[in-house]
Formats: structure tokens, C-alpha cells, sequence
């Protein structure tokens, strides 16, 4: 979960916090959340272009979600970096 009374939140340019909000569509993300959004796009994301190679549609649905996946992995390591997150960065996806 994100601490919105924590200065580091406090501190977050507009466009950040935004993009924290809009990504996660929840008021209080979990690091958790982001973790499993990840890597269900990265496994997707390789499927559909395996299937790729039969379809050209496919191809590009799983570039998308590749794309997807790595600009998740950018917000969970945004939020790492500042430290915005109620639950530690070590914390088990279950």
C-alpha cells in the first residue's frame, strides 16, 4: 500500500503520483499487486508471441503486453526508489 500521509508521497511531483494512482486504479496499491500485474503480463505477454509466429494479431497483442509488463516493472521500481510503499519491497506474492 502506498502512504499518502508519508512525506516521501508528500513530495512526489503531480505527474507521479498520478501515474501511481491511474496504473493501479485503487487509492492504496500494494507492491504485492504490482508484482503479480507483472509477471501474469510477462507469461501472457511471451505466450502471445510464441502464438505469434501463426498469427500476426497475436504478435502484436504480446508486444503489448510485454510492453505492459516493463512499465510495471518501472512503477514497482519508482516506488522502491522513494519509498512509498506500506509493505517492504521483500514481501512474498502469494
Amino acid at each position: 500500500m502506498i502512504d499518502k500521509h508519508s512525506d516521501n508521497w508528500k513530495n512526489l511531483p503531480l505527474w507521479l503520483k498520478w501515474c501511481f494512482s491511474l496504473n493501479f486504479l485503487v487509492a492504496q496499491p500494494a507492491r504485492r499487486t504490482a508484482r503479480r500485474i507483472l509477471i501474469a503480463s510477462h507469461i501472457s505477454g511471451f505466450l502471445f508471441c510464441v502464438m505469434g509466429l501463426v498469427s500476426e494479431a497475436a504478435l502484436a497483442g504480446g508486444i503489448i503486453m510485454l510492453s505492459n509488463a516493463y512499465l510495471f516493472h518501472l512503477l514497482t521500481w519508482q516506488g522502491d526508489k522513494l519509498g512509498i510503499w506500506y509493505d517492504s519491497p521483500d514481501a512474498v506474492v502469494s
